[in-house]
């Protein structure tokens, strides 16, 4: 086997544009004219295909029809389309497409024939996404000149690879053309305040992880974590895990000391808590405060989850409750599932809703009708999704913000019927290295504002957890500001809230060392252009 060449490329490879030509269409083809197998001097209408390496019709995967093009990994695979007629005067050619897998290497390049010469017309190494679905649609320009030809050619590991279908080439030019996606870089205006209120290696804890953040009732704010006492790994490999926070009662500026939501003890016991997330009930001023646990001694590998509640703005906290046989299933039992850390939302209702995630069998929402009395699950697989944030739409559509690993961007997912179906889609807008994010209402016109406005804080890069970056959308969710940077170094987990004074909060990990929070204001996000007509009411 041939040695792979160094290529810089990217983990979850980044996801097109949603592209529809508005050209005629000189050709069309979804590979079902052709045989199955090999693909190398079959001839469909104007057009022979000759392969220099591994290309086959294939039965297995299809975006349209019953079959789809599948071109092997290997180094520089080289599958040729040859035109003759009409189609060398295309303009244009698009087509849906499909990464086999996140491993590295990954190029996948189209060139042109103009006179007898190749030149590149599109590199989509950073376009075509990971995943079955063929959620990349690419479209992209032809020279302005006779066209003898078109290359496609792939470099991947040899079991891999990429799909093609829905191949198209149009007489004009192409409406959009697929490009690599833009990271943010740019820097928010000013920082309020910034600053490591939890500190690995302090206050008898080995590494402190998994933000939630929130604003009580009473306008404090509760800022918790993991602390990791002996070690830096999750539940399953360290058994002492405690649940503690601290709180805020001048919007970040400074905190107290550490208290403790939850500890069942030290090494000896075995049975830490990790990954805290909070619910505040509006009507109530009830919190209620997530996480998962785990009896290493007596259940090992067994996740069961907890709930604890506070009706005093966090200063008590109710014995533990264990909810694990409430929200989910029977089945499940030894399966790999958690709460989403960081927080659940209440609708306009008055439902308490929040997200669990099972590996084996999809993230599933969970809720409340009777203000966190009982809890049940909401018996729906929503897929693909890791870990996920939940949000009430203006018109009470639900949309989940969700982590997706290996595919490079966050998907979403939304659902008109109460979540019973969902519809989803790759935001091409949200490159993401797969890492835990926040999504969260800032205001609504129905609140009395003249604008809706989300607020999404993730990990804007496409390779590695850095590049912490805070959006605002104007239209539910639909699209998103480019953003600014909170913080361009290392930034993992985060959790977003809206402090009593209407600015906003972020608590989050940069690296693993430390636990930040950083406060900043509206026109400060939006460069001056956005800014509050009337004093800020509290909304989750």
């Amino acid at each position: 086997m041939k040695a792979f060449p160094t290529i810089t490329t990217v983990l979850g490879i980044a996801f097109a544009l949603n592209v529809q030509a508005a050209s005629p269409e000189l050709y069309k083809t979804s590979f079902e004219g052709l045989k199955q197998g090999a693909l190398d001097g079959q001839k469909h209408d104007q057009v022979e295909w000759q392969s220099e390496g591994q290309a086959s019709i294939t039965s297995k995967f299809a975006a349209s029809g019953k079959q789809a093009l599948h071109l092997a990994g290997g180094e520089g695979n080289t599958l040729e389309m040859v035109l003759s007629g009409d189609l060398q005067n295309s303009r244009g050619v698009t087509f849906k497409a499909e990464r086999w897998t996140a491993k590295d290497p990954f190029e996948f390049r189209v060139l042109a024939q103009v006179n007898g010469n190749w030149k590149e017309v599109g590199n989509l190494d950073q376009v075509v996404v990971v995943g079955r679905g063929f959620h990349s649609d690419v479209s992209l320009k032809l020279p302005n000149e006779i066209i003898g030809g078109l290359r496609f050619v792939c470099t991947a590991p040899e079991s891999a690879g990429v799909l093609i279908d829905d191949l198209v080439l149009l007489k004009g030019e192409p409406e959009k053309v697929s490009k690599a996606p833009e990271i943010c870089s740019d820097p928010i205006a000013k920082l309020l305040e910034k600053q490591d209120i939890f500190v690995s290696g302090t206050e008898d804890t080995h590494t402190f992880r998994i933000p939630a953040l929130i604003t009580a009732a009473n306008g404090d704010l509760l800022a918790s974590v993991d602390a990791r006492r002996n070690g830096s790994g999750d539940l399953i490999w360290v058994k002492d895990i405690d649940i503690v926070f601290k709180r805020s009662t001048d919007n970040g500026k400074t905190w107290g000391p550490m208290e403790t939501i939850i500890d069942y003890g030290d090494e000896s016991v075995g049975k830490p808590a990790s990954d805290p997330s909070f619910i505040l009930d509006r009507e109530t001023g009830e919190i209620f405060c997530f996480y998962n646990f785990m009896d290493q001694i007596n259940a090992p590998k067994e996740f069961r989850l907890h709930v604890q509640s506070s009706k005093d703005h966090g200063r008590t906290w109710s014995e533990p409750r264990d909810i694990t046989d409430d929200i989910s299933k029977p089945e499940w039992k030894m399966d790999f599932k958690f709460i989403t850390s960081g927080r659940g939302i209440q609708r306009r209702n008055g439902d308490l809703l929040h997200t669990l995630v099972n590996l084996k069998n999809g993230m599933h929402l969970f809720g409340s009708k009777d203000h966190g009395k009982t809890w049940s699950l909401i018996d729906t697989p929503i897929q693909p999704a890791n870990e996920s944030k939940v949000i009430e739409l203006a018109d009470e559509t639900l949309m989940v913000n969700a982590r997706l690993n290996g595919k490079g961007f966050r998907g979403v997912h939304r659902s008109a019927d109460e979540g019973k179906s969902w519809d989803f889609e790759i935001d091409p807008t949200q490159v993401d290295p797969g890492c835990n994010g926040s999504i969260l209402r800032y205001t609504s016109i129905e609140g009395g504002y003249k604008k809706n406005r989300l607020l999404l804080c993730h990990a804007n890069s496409a390779s590695g957890r850095k590049n912490l970056v805070v959006k605002i959308s104007y239209d539910e969710g639909k699209t998103w500001s480019k953003g600014k940077v909170i913080d361009p170094g290392p930034a993992a987990y985060s959790s977003l809230t809206i402090c009593k004074d209407g600015t906003i909060g972020v608590l989050y990990e940069p690296g693993y060392q430390a636990v930040r929070f950083a406060r900043f204001t509206l026109e400060d996000l939006t460069d001056g252009e956005d800014r509050l007509a009337i004093p800020f009411k509290p909304v989750n």
